[in-house]
């Protein structure tokens, strides 16, 4: 079997709230001074597939291609 890791992300230019409200929390109330934050997420794949149907599976299924971009890395 095949492995693979698939991340999505905000894509740049699209607002990432989450990620906003966890760096005013990281500043405000531990005090770490750190840059900006984007909140995505992170599939563990193991698959015979090829990795076309991996990324026709982000794509279609894991990511919302109007909002988000996503990448496939075959481990």
């Amino acid at each position: 079997m095949k492995k693979y890791t698939v991340i999505v992300m905000p894509r740049k230019d699209i607002l990432d709230p989450e990620g906003k409200a966890i760096r005013r929390v990281a500043r405000d109330y531990l005090g770490f001074d750190v840059g900006e934050i984007r909140v995505g997420k992170y599939f563990e794949i193991e698959s015979n597939a090829s990795r076309d149907v991996i990324e026709k599976l982000a794509r279609n299924i894991l990511s919302n291609e109007v909002v988000e971009d996503y990448r496939v890395i075959e481990s």
